[in-house]
């Protein structure tokens, strides 16, 4: 006998031995003795690579048992209940007793059923679910059974001559790292090759693919014409790099990711990511596991192409042609509240989202629109400043929440609100970064409310027509105003009349903290307050730096209407160069009320007619307490104090008042003497050039 006969002899009563073994010690203990006597016998060969082969294939055999029975391998016997269910699968194996059920996969844009998806079910064997047949089917080594009579059954019933898919595709789930005996793949490909318009093969996606491998499964399909699914996206290994590997004609978002997504603002921002991934890369979008109508009306605004869940129909034995009307009728107003927004060139936020102007811009939209459908919530809105996106945001009546900025740059028609809040809301303004609005400015009716907070900055712009920047129209009064924010608030108008924080008709502004740098020029001009109407004014630990010029201007107040002003901890700065102004007051009201304790306030003005702290034409109560207070004033009739009718009181505590006053009336202020009230400070006070004692 040759050597190379008598290793072939030897392998041949290995393999006897081995498929005989129970356990991978004696399997461990059988190797070691035949490897030697194949060596000895025939040196090193290629019989040795054959030995290996064997071995590993009664490795797999005895594992699969192991996992079935339990045994040596130390892993848990399977129960009793285990045991039966084990049984059964095994039976329905070896007798292909599969049944299917089918779901529709419905249109987004019209409820109609695009495809179905066919969902394995055990022929009369209950309790037997899909994830025993897996389960023990991989313990039993015998998933490419489970492969093979997915595609042959599903495919012959495709087949069938009456075609109860009417036509369209049914989403077969494969499992592709699973090999099926080459003539039964023959005989699949076959059927597949004439079903290429109604067949879409559904996988999930692993990272355990080589390239090689996956373009392997890919070629397949593609040479075959067979569409691709990716099932399950945003589990496992799904991210954006793993899924260009795949380029699939279909990614079905996963139910973890639509649970709850009304309400989750992540949830959302990734879900829309991955919608606007697919258009881009020409993938039809399919939401998975929609199961109420929340949940359905969100993913239809978000842009998914196609839906799958039990809220449109449950998986079902009869396949069904049409899914209840109720639903079709309701996936029909969805989208037509998007199709309407895109037609009017508005977007509706979803409670939580983010949203990105640039990406609005780019679609074609002109208006954000919040708290439509939802009264509460946070919404965040990101862009450039240094990008116009050409969108203004209107806010529903009755939201109350948070709206966060970050560098947006807004932009509206002149005189048209670049923010406008509804009647009766209540909306607190975030911001960060570096914000502009360009055109309008931020309306705030007199039933709703805003608060602005955040460490970004707010510069707003207006147009060439009666303006306001913060507050209302010029016929209205304006909801209470808060500022709150740690940045600067710009606002520069050029225009005929208007009011850059306020309204024409007044209201209540609390300026409590940042900076902010005011400038108007018109014929009529308020850079915080009322035109018309009454203004009470509080200030407190912040920086206000006014300039305006006009026929008619004020810094502080009303021009026509009463102002009580209030004003602590700060510094102001209020230069005016006008006809007719008031500094701190109003210029026509009955009555002004300024009270200031704790400031440094620089006012410099020159006019025809002007008082830097009061009412111009009625009645002054002026309080200033432990300030510095700085006045320059050039005008025939120019007014340290009080108007030129009038009573005006004055009352002064430990201030600094250093005043430089230019007129033909040849006074600082009409007040009377008994009216003048000063205890302690400094008082340097010069009128046309001379130095005066006292008021």
């Amino acid at each position: 006998m040759t050597d190379y006969t008598k290793g072939i002899a030897l392998l041949e009563e290995y393999a006897r031995k081995a498929a005989d073994t129970d356990s991978t010690a004696a399997l461990d203990e059988l190797d070691r003795k035949y490897s030697g006597k194949l060596k000895k016998a025939c040196g090193e060969s290629e019989l040795d690579r054959l030995l290996e082969a064997v071995s590993e294939l009664a490795r797999r055999y005895i594992s699969r048992s192991e996992n079935v029975h339990g045994a040596s391998s130390g892993k848990k016997e399977l129960t009793d209940s285990e045991k039966a269910e084990n049984k059964l699968v095994q039976k329905l194996l070896d007798k292909n007793l599969f049944t299917y059920h089918f779901q529709p996969i419905v249109r987004a844009d019209s409820g109609e059923i695009f495809a179905y998806e066919a969902l394995m079910r055990a022929k009369d064997m209950d309790g037997i679910s899909p994830f025993h047949i897996l389960k023990y089917a991989e313990l039993s080594g015998r998933l490419a059974e489970v492969e093979q009579y997915t595609f042959l059954n599903v495919l012959k019933l495709a087949s069938a001559e009456n075609d109860p898919f009417q036509g369209k595709p049914v989403f077969i789930n494969s499992m592709p790292d699973i090999h099926i005996r080459p003539e039964k793949n023959a005989e699949i490909e076959k059927m597949l090759s004439e079903r290429i318009s109604s067949v879409v093969i559904e996988m999930v996606e692993s990272s355990e693919y080589k390239d090689s491998e996956l373009d392997m499964i890919k070629e397949k399909y593609s040479s075959l014409g067979i569409p691709i699914a990716i099932d399950d996206y945003g589990t496992g290994y799904s991210n954006i790099s793993n899924l260009l590997r795949y380029t699939p004609n279909f990614v079905k978002i996963d139910r973890s990711l639509l649970s709850g997504i009304e309400n989750n603002p992540n949830k959302k921002h990734f879900v829309r990511e991955i919608i606007d991934f697919c258009h881009e890369n020409k993938i039809m979008a399919l939401a998975e596991g929609v199961e109420n109508s929340e949940e359905l009306r969100c993913v239809i605004l978000l842009g998914a192409d196609l839906i799958q869940g039990f809220y449109t129909a449950r998986p079902s034995a009869e396949i069904i042609s049409e899914i209840p009307y109720s639903v079709k009728a309701e996936i029909c107003a969805h989208r037509q509240e998007l199709e309407d927004g895109r037609r009017l060139r508005i977007y509706t936020a979803e409670k939580g989202e983010k949203i990105y102007l640039e990406r609005l811009a780019r679609d074609g939209y002109s208006c954000l629109q919040i708290g439509n459908g939802y009264s509460d919530g946070s919404i965040t809105v990101s862009g450039s400043s240094h990008h116009d996106s050409g969108i203004h945001m209107i806010i529903a009546d009755g939201f109350s929440g948070r709206v966060a900025l970050e560098n947006v740059r807004l932009s509206n028609l002149a005189g048209r609100p670049c923010i406008d809040l509804g009647g009766s809301s209540a909306v607190t303004l975030v911001l960060t970064g570096s914000n502009i609005l360009v055109g309008g400015g931020i309306r705030v009716p007199e039933s709703a409310k805003l608060i602005t907070e955040g460490e970004g900055s707010l510069d707003i712009k207006l147009g060439d027509t009666d303006y306001y920047g913060i507050g209302c129209d010029l016929s209205s009064r304006h909801g209470r105003l808060e500022f709150l924010q740690d940045g600067t608030v710009t606002i520069t108008a050029t225009s005929h009349a208007g009011v850059l924080i306020g309204s024409g008709l007044g209201g209540e502004i609390i300026i409590g903290r940042g900076r902010y740098v005011l400038g108007a020029a018109g014929s009529s001009n308020v850079c915080i307050g009322a035109i018309e109407g009454d203004t009470v004014i509080d200030i407190l630990g912040c920086d206000i730096d006014c300039t305006s010029s006009g026929a008619f201007s004020v810094g502080i107040g009303a021009e026509n209407g009463n102002a009580d002003i209030h004003i602590k901890y700060s510094s102001v700065k209020i230069s005016i160069d006008s006809q007719i102004s008031a500094g701190l007051g109003d210029l026509r009201g009955d009555r002004a009320t300024v009270h200031v304790e704790s400031v440094s306030i620089v006012m410099e003005m020159s006019a025809d007619t002007l008082t830097a702290y009061g009412s111009l034409f009625g009645q002054s109560d002026i309080l200033i307490e432990r300030s510095s207070v700085k006045i320059t004033a050039d005008g025939p009739k120019a007014l340290a104090f009080g108007g030129i009718k009038g009573r005006a009181m004055l009352t002064f505590t430990d201030i600094d008042l250093s005043s430089k006053i230019s007129n033909t009336l040849n006074i600082i202020t009409r007040a009377d003497n008994e009216d003048i009230h000063t205890k302690g400070g400094r008082y340097r006070l010069n009128l046309n050039g001379r130095q005066l004692e006292t008021l």
